[in-house]
């Protein structure tokens, strides 16, 4: 179970709300914001919240209300199963937003990552999606095997990449590679 503290200015939201949760199974209202797992909010907090939080509001997102507590942002008219899964995402630890306000958190890969890479790191990203050795590529690209090396650590680094695994896969995702 749950356990979510409702916070509203108004008497309609919520006892809507409380409807809402109460014919959703493992949600437990609490009497208090302390005992509470997740707070849900119809408006955007002014302090600090206690427990993570649901906010329901039509402003936009921004790095002050992450840092007030707030973990998922809905518009007002959000349906049932939104809050619902909005509240189970946040006790999971996680951020949930509607996808048109990811951009600010998330800038476009492709035109960040396309910028920066140079024409012979892209060389390297497409060999790399082979599954080619820096011995491989260095003798494709007719380089030695240290600068080839070196040209797989700058795409690793410039993809914020661990593995060339994960360099190939942020490839992939942001249209640099074509599968």
């Amino acid at each position: 179970m749950i356990r979510v503290w409702i916070e509203t200015a108004s008497a309609v939201m919520r006892a809507g709300l409380q409807g809402l949760l109460e014919g959703s199974a493992g949600f437990d209202l609490v009497e208090s914001p302390s005992q509470a797992e997740v707070v849900l909010l119809d408006e955007l907090p002014d302090r600090p919240v206690l427990a993570p939080a649901v906010v329901l509001s039509d402003e936009p997102l921004n790095w002050r209300v992450l840092r007030l507590g707030v973990h998922a942002i809905l518009p007002r008219e959000a349906v049932a199963e939104q809050i619902v899964a909005a509240l189970y995402a946040v006790c999971a630890g996680l951020i949930a937003i509607p996808a048109e306000s990811s951009s600010w958190i998330v800038p476009a890969a492709s035109e960040y990552v396309a910028e920066n890479l140079t024409p012979r790191e892209m060389e390297t990203l497409e060999m790399l999606s082979e599954g080619l050795s820096n011995k491989q590529i260095a003798a494709r690209l007719h380089i030695s095997e240290h600068t080839a090396k070196f040209h797989v650590n700058s795409v690793l680094g410039k993809l914020d990449a661990a593995t060339r695994t994960e360099a190939v896969m942020r490839g992939l995702r942001s249209g640099l590679l074509k599968v």
